[in-house]
């Protein structure tokens, strides 16, 4: 998948890159894209009050689905202040060897 953004109101510039696929991910609910409704996560879930929030079902949910999207997480950061906790994913580009494809 490829994320189309703007710069400036200048023409439509195509990235593809992992850190906005990432960000796109995670900023996206899920089911709100009629043209991709698997796309994205579903934080209402975790945000129904009938749910009890769980900071490492959080997490591992959120590394879930970028490895369903082939993103690759290669470290979690979490900076824990007084009511909240902030996660920083390190990411990367997936290689490829292609050594064992003829």
């Amino acid at each position: 998948m490829m994320d189309i953004i703007t710069f400036s109101g200048s023409d439509l510039t195509i990235l593809d890159t992992d850190i906005k696929r990432a960000e796109n991910l995670l900023g996206v609910q899920l089911g709100a894209l009629t043209y991709a409704p698997d796309w994205g996560i579903d934080l209402k879930f975790f945000l129904d009050d009938s749910f009890q929030f769980q900071n490492e079902s959080f997490k591992s949910y959120l590394i879930q689905r970028m490895a369903e999207n082939i993103i690759n997480v290669t470290e979690i950061t979490e900076i824990i202040e007084t009511f909240y906790t902030k996660y920083i994913f390190g990411i990367t580009d997936i290689e490829t060897n292609d050594s064992l494809v003829r």
